[in-house]
């Protein structure tokens, strides 16, 4: 028998949680969508992105054609304040932060989730490709999405069991193609939406990076682009327009392929390479772990414990082996060594397709000429 305590689904105007809120429709049970807004009117007026006005326009068309009662949740401070702010200091210490899982963590599943308890309602549900299982002893967890290509898992790592017991993803056992083809047989407004972009606040032409400093009035850090011995090679505007690995936009003239190897904050300076196996690394600590169980594998011993490591979103896992150095650190040893590791993103680790935790990555350790050899 189903509750009768409705269930809030974020609406962002596109195909995903047009569908996923049709699906929890078809099973019968009441249902409230609300869409966050995050970004002021004049913020947004150019923008497609999932959380500006644009979005709210076609997620109440989608709310419209269900039948469903819709509310705009005005989010915009507590988005500056847990989700841009901490984003650009990351950009500003020569970092690359992850403002998607701040918002998942402190937005989505954080002020959502109480707005939707203060109104009574049992779970909040969104369009999220990736699972949520429970062990025999009722326990959720989260798990990677059936389809790989859209899977979603490492943007909610940071998700706690208390989370995901009041959180419900209806698409994660379907593939992309089978929700577009469920949109276009019911008919929704957002059947054909093209997919929404991935930062809040974006403008036409505008690097994110850029637009939270002019908006927070950072300071730019300007300095030198060097190579591995020191020696300059030109001038940057500022070390928050670069990332590890990055190979394009480094302001220099070369006729042969270089990328970001380090950035010094403290002295501005960009270190690049042309050596494309200098970006290898065989370790990383990782601070800040949130544990989808609530503590590490065993609280008793400090590991090591075999794992898949994913250090960005793109990243495939890879295998690796996890100390504990203590429940809010770890230290990560991959079986090979992983290219272009960037303090600031976020590092999930899974059993298989399970997410067991997300830190944030801190440093890593240049690879010894005996690595190397090996």
């Amino acid at each position: 028998m189903i509750a009768k305590a409705p269930i809030v689904v974020a609406l962002s105007g596109g195909v995903d949680s047009s569908v996923a809120a049709l699906l929890l429709q078809r099973q019968g049970y009441e249902l409230l969508a609300v869409t966050l807004q995050l970004q002021n009117c004049h913020d947004s007026a150019e923008s497609r992105s999932c959380c500006g006005i644009d979005g709210v326009v076609r997620a109440r068309a989608a709310a419209s054609r269900l039948g469903i009662r819709h509310y705009v949740l005005d989010s915009v401070d507590a988005f500056e304040r847990a989700v841009l702010v901490p984003t650009w200091a990351e950009y500003d210490r020569g970092r690359t932060p992850s403002p998607c899982l701040h918002c998942n963590e402190q937005i989505k599943f954080g002020t959502l989730l109480e707005w939707a308890k203060g109104l009574g309602a049992q779970a909040v549900a969104t369009g999220h490709y990736a699972r949520i299982l429970k062990d025999a002893s009722g326990q959720p967890s989260l798990w990677r999405g059936v389809d790989a290509g859209k899977d979603q898992s490492y943007f909610l790592a940071g998700l706690t069991a208390q989370q995901l017991a009041l959180t419900r993803f209806p698409l994660g056992g379907l593939t992309k193609e089978e929700v577009r083809k469920i949109a276009l047989e019911a008919e929704l407004p957002t059947a054909e939406e093209r997919e929404s972009q991935d930062a809040c606040l974006v403008g036409a032409g505008e690097a994110f990076a850029e637009m939270l400093r002019r908006r927070f009035d950072g300071k730019a850090r300007e300095g030198a682009v060097v190579d591995e011995e020191g020696r300059e090679l030109g001038h940057h505007p500022g070390v928050h327009h670069f990332t590890i690995g990055q190979r394009r936009g480094l302001g220099i003239q070369s006729l042969e392929r270089t990328w970001v190897t380090s950035i010094d904050h403290q002295s501005s300076e960009v270190v690049v390479t042309r050596q494309p196996d200098d970006l290898l690394r065989k370790d990383l600590r990782a601070l800040g772990m949130v544990w989808t169980a609530g503590s590490p594998p065993d609280v008793d011993s400090e590991g090591p414990w075999r794992c898949l490591a994913q250090i960005r979103s793109q990243h495939r896992a890879a295998s690796a082996e996890f100390r504990v150095i203590s429940p809010e650190e770890v230290e990560v040893v991959f079986d090979d060594p992983v290219r272009a590791i960037a303090p600031g993103q976020a590092l999930v680790l899974y059993q298989g397709e399970r997410v067991i935790g997300r830190g944030w990555i801190d440093t890593s350790r240049k690879m010894a000429a005996t690595d190397e050899k090996a």
